[in-house]
């Protein structure tokens, strides 16, 4: 199953409140991609993070972050880039149908 953020409608950095923060986020199994907003020349347009995953170290018990994959994670993989492919999508349709 997938989680999602909440999209907003202008990013914490347009707003001046602090740091950048992803437009969403999207999550399947372990695997995490970030959907940030970005400005060029040409105006306003979404891109996704690498990909990355969380696991819980079992020495430490702490948090941790890798961009190395097993083989359940490579399927997550796959279905958080499809996924993120098409919020990209929807969120450009919105933003435009929005203008």
């Amino acid at each position: 199953m997938s989680q999602a953020n909440t999209p907003t409608e202008e990013s914490d950095e347009q707003q001046g409140s602090g740091p950048k923060r992803p437009v969403d986020t999207v999550k399947i199994g372990n695997v995490e991609i970030a959907i940030w907003r970005n400005h060029g020349a040409n105006g306003g347009f979404l891109t996704a993070s690498a990909p990355s995953i969380r696991y819980k170290d079992e020495k430490s018990g702490e948090w941790k972050e890798s961009i190395s994959y097993g083989v359940l994670d490579l399927l997550a993989l796959a279905e958080a880039a499809r996924e993120a492919s098409l919020k990209i999508r929807d969120l450009s349709k919105s933003r435009v149908q929005g203008r």
